[in-house]
């Protein structure tokens, strides 16, 4: 049942056979005719194979990232009965993206990482929701509202949003006294171009035009402060501009406050132990 699996895992981790052959001290001829017979027991094909490259099909790559985490478990299960769980190692897959992550998740897994040395860390900077259980990542950052029930959401941090623009925006467009007026201007859209606000019939939604995208919130800053549009960003990374005068909060009276940054988990029965240290360590960081 097991064999050929740890060598159609290598072929994953390398990217090719011959590389797979010379990790594991094994023949290239030895790695093929294992992956053979592997996908003949299986009865359908994992790697497609040409003569310059190797490629998993939809169904390899399904499968490569459920062995992946059975191959985790195995580890963990062995370290906990020889008794070294007691100092964790092993990696720990993070993905997230924006000043959030960087500035103040990021320094925060740093001092983890210094008090566990043996925890290989590998964070991902990637806009997209990725689906953490398929692509084999442990914990996720997120911010906004939480849909995905197949997965744990613990708060780590409150942000409010804000509506901004630059004095000269200002100036040169028409008046903005309440979210309807918005479809009168150019807005800066970082996740969404559905901006929620708190109206008297409760929170609505208020859908913006703009010119300029990106999912760097930096670059909304930028084009903000240039005078290009509207942004609508997390409070906490704007309030250094606002205190210079760079830009100026808009409706904020309209402004919902549910918002926040969440550590996101997969509901799984066995989370290995330098998993769940780090998810205690954030939410006590953050705390």
């Amino acid at each position: 049942m097991w064999q050929g699996l740890d060598i159609f895992l290598a072929i994953v981790e390398h990217g090719s056979f011959s590389k797979a052959a010379q990790a594991l001290d094994v023949s290239t001829s030895h790695v093929s005719r294992q992956i053979q017979q592997l996908e003949q027991r299986l009865g359908t094909v994992l790697i497609q194979r040409t003569t310059r490259s190797i490629n998993l099909t939809e169904e390899g790559i399904a499968y490569a990232s459920k062995l992946k985490v059975i191959q985790q478990e195995l580890v963990d299960a062995n370290n906990e009965l020889q008794g070294v769980q007691h100092t964790p190692k092993g990696p720990i897959r993070i993905t997230g993206a924006g000043d959030f992550m960087a500035n103040r998740v990021a320094p925060a897994i740093a001092q983890f990482c210094k008090r566990y040395p043996q925890v290989n860390i590998h964070i991902d900077f990637n806009a997209r929701t990725v689906d953490l259980i398929e692509d084999g990542f442990d914990l996720a950052i997120r911010f906004g509202r939480l849909q995905d029930s197949r997965l744990i959401a613990r708060k780590l941090s409150s942000r409010n949003m804000m509506l901004l623009a630059s004095p000269e925006y200002l100036q040169a467009s028409p008046p903005l006294n309440t979210p309807s007026d918005l479809h009168h201007h150019n807005c800066l859209i970082a996740l969404s171009n559905r901006w929620r606000f708190h109206l008297e019939s409760g929170i609505e939604e208020v859908r913006v035009n703009s010119s300029w995208r990106s999912n760097n919130p930096q670059a909304i800053i930028h084009a903000c402060k240039a005078g290009l549009g509207i942004a609508h960003l997390a409070e906490d990374i704007v309030v250094d501009h606002i205190s210079s005068g760079e830009l100026v909060p808009l409706l904020e009276k309209y402004q919902v406050s549910d918002n926040a940054s969440w550590l996101i988990y997969p509901r799984k029965d066995f989370i290995p132990l330098r998993v769940r240290l780090l998810i205690d360590f954030l939410l006590d960081w953050f705390k």
